[in-house]
């Protein structure tokens, strides 16, 4: 046991003074790696032999990286111009790199004469990309032993840019190990991709809410707001993957720079005409307006970018035509919340936030406020809202929202829609089941006469019916007429006439007197509308008393009858129902029919006609439906033909 406790005792003495004997070397363990801020010499013009590490560059100026030489003496200069920095290298086995952040605009780098590098496309051909944190390694063979590294940088800056605060090495390079040189590298990728993190987000966000939108228009491809939506969000989508993308891979700058704002000014027309769309309205002078305060500040970047326009003072105005773009959707919103639509208010509530934002923009960036302690404070917040778990600026938080808030809007108006259709198409539903009953499947038999009927509705559910009654002393009550509407309603005050019909066929044969209770019924029940229909009683004999509620006219072997013509069923109280007496001989056709034969529209717009009608009259049922059918049919379509058939003609 004590032997034990002894070397315990001793081990932990021996651990307590190695620890107390290490050291930090902070000197000898730096990273191999350092800034080449200069100052480097610096000289205008081009000449090849620059490059050279003999080249005498003493008489050059001096220049420091990290601020452009248009801010340290050269501000009219644009062309090629060079730098040259002599590094002397400790002793070291491992290769080396530079690092160069970005440069303004183009460059070739050199060590010891010999090209390492490019950014950019450089004269006779000249190109500038948007390329950063470029990382070059030097060849071995280009060091001499126990000799200074010649570091030359031959810079290209487009005429364009002459007079801008702009050119050369805005960034300051950096030379090192080049293992930990790409470590750090991927570190700075790493970094700008995290403050970039809001960005990715919109990206996706919108990629979601383009395929969202547009998924809800293959469902419902009448309403065109959807796709609207769903395509503005696609190019959201591509701008923010355009800005995104900058930041990481070589684009040439100046189709970039087009792409962008091409795709952003797209991207707000087709979110503006969502809007007008979405609520209704016409795209008028609130519309227009946004439009071109959409427009002039693009053109103004664009003038501004390429060295079009150099006058400070118009840079404000970028932010002041974003506001007033901003308004004038404020005012289309508030206009539909006006008129009680509730998407359209609660969709104000973000615009009207962004509104407050795009003017605390203005404002702070105003020449005379710029240099305010609160105006710089109101930028940096504006454009740095939120931190954590990534910055993110007001206009994409409040942007983000409002996108948010739309999609909520439109799943939540297809789930309405949706509804509507499942309750429309149950009524369907039961409007066929009672459509059902009411239209004769089989023809009751008549002795002594012949009966074909077709009925063809134009929709699922039609508005024409037809009903033939045997009567118990031979003959038949037949009643043929068309309810104007569809659907359910239809069907209703269809079932409402037929049971009226076969209830009055009890107590009364007149067709006229059948017509006036029919009428007197519909005008209790109905809530609008009206219906044609012709009522008929066929005597054994072949005697036919007809009676007229404003339907087409009987056809009788091809020419029209003459019968008195009442008021259509439901709207007026006293109509009176003349009766017309006609007879029925052997062999001929009674054709009964409505007007979805006479009014059959072909694609030119034409319609068969009485003429076309009464010269098919004499065919059958289905030859009759069959040729309004195939000439185009626009309505319910049904055809009753009746005659007297030899074989079963009474005595």
């Amino acid at each position: 046991m004590r032997l034990r406790t002894f070397v315990l005792l001793a081990t932990l003495c021996l651990l307590v003074g190695s620890a107390a004997s290490q050291t930090a070397d902070l000197t000898g363990n730096r990273v191999s790696m350092t800034d080449l801020a200069g100052p480097w010499r610096f000289h205008t013009g081009d000449n090849p032999n620059w490059s050279s590490p003999a080249f005498d560059d003493s008489a050059w100026s001096l220049l420091y990286a990290g601020e452009s030489w248009s801010q340290q003496g050269y501000p009219q200069f644009a062309g090629t111009a060079w730098y040259r920095l002599r590094v002397t290298l400790t002793p070291h086995s491992d290769p080396l790199a530079v690092f160069l952040p970005a440069v303004d605009e183009s460059a070739q780098v050199f060590a010891n004469g010999r090209l390492i590098g490019q950014i950019g496309k450089l004269p006779p051909h000249p190109g500038f990309y948007l390329q950063y944190r470029n990382y070059f390694p030097i060849p071995a063979d280009a060091l001499l032993p126990g000799q200074p590294l010649e570091l030359g940088i031959r810079v290209w800056l487009a005429p364009t840019y002459a007079g801008s605060s702009a050119g050369g090495l805005t960034f300051i390079p950096r030379i090192g190990d080049a293992a930990i040189l790409d470590d750090w590298r991927q570190l700075q990728i790493h970094d700008i991709f995290w403050r970039r993190a809001a960005r990715v987000a919109d990206v996706w966000i919108n990629l979601f809410t383009a395929l969202a939108g547009i998924g809800l228009f293959l469902f419902r491809r009448r309403e065109q707001e959807y796709l609207w939506w769903g395509v503005s969000q696609a190019f959201w989508a591509a701008y923010a993957g355009i800005s995104l993308a900058a930041n990481f891979f070589p684009m040439h700058f100046t189709a970039t720079v087009i792409a962008a704002i091409a795709v952003e000014t797209v991207a707000y027309y087709l979110q503006y005409v969502f809007y007008v769309l979405f609520l209704r309205q016409k795209q008028g002078g609130l519309f227009w307006v946004a439009i071109l305060s959409i427009v002039a500040p693009r053109l103004l970047e664009l003038g501004s970018t390429f060295g079009i326009v150099r006058n400070p003072a118009l840079l404000p105005l970028g932010p002041a035509f974003g506001m007033l773009s901003q308004a004038c959707v404020v005012g289309i919103l508030a206009i539909g919340a006006r008129s009680r639509q509730r998407d359209a208010a609660i969709l104000l509530i973000p615009n009207c936030v962004m509104f407050a934002c795009n003017t605390l923009e203005t404002i702070s960036g105003l020449p005379q406020l710029y240099g305010y302690p609160w105006a710089a404070w109101m930028r940096h917040f504006l454009s740095n809202a939120f931190t954590w778990p990534f910055s993110i600026s007001a206009f994409q938080f409040v942007g983000d929202l409002e996108m948010l808030a739309v999609l909520v809007i439109l799943v939540r108006r297809y789930a309405r829609s949706r509804q509507d259709e499942e309750r429309l198409e149950s009524e369907l539903e039961a409007a066929r089941a009672v459509q059902k009953v009411l239209i004769p499947t089989e023809i009751p038999s008549i002795p002594g006469f012949s009966v074909e009927t077709v009925y063809q509705p134009a929709a699922q559910v039609g508005g024409d019916f037809f009903q033939i009654i045997p009567l118990p002393a031979g003959g038949a009550l037949i009643a043929i007429g068309d309810v104007s509407g569809k659907g359910m309603p239809a069907a209703m005050t269809v079932s409402l006439l037929v049971g009226t019909l076969r209830t009055l066929a009890y107590y009364t044969q007149s067709p006229g007197e059948i017509l006036t209770a029919m009428n007197r019924r519909m005008l209790a029940r109905s809530q609008g509308g009206f219906t044609t229909c012709l009522v008929l009683r066929l005597d054994p004999n072949g005697s036919l008393a007809i009676a007229n509620a404003g339907h087409i006219a009987p056809y009788l072997d091809g020419r029209e009858i003459e019968v008195e013509n009442g008021l259509p069923l439901g709207l007026a109280e006293t109509p009176e129902y003349r009766e017309t007496i006609i007879r029925l001989h052997l062999h001929d056709q009674l054709t009964l029919l409505t007007d979805g034969v006479v009014e059959a529209r072909n694609p030119s717009g034409e319609l068969l006609g009485f003429e076309r009608t009464a010269a098919v009259s004499t065919d059958s049922a289905v030859k009759i439906a069959k040729t309004a059918e195939l000439f185009g049919q626009d309505d319910d379509i049904t055809v009753l033909t009746l005659s007297m058939s030899s074989a079963q003609v009474p005595a």
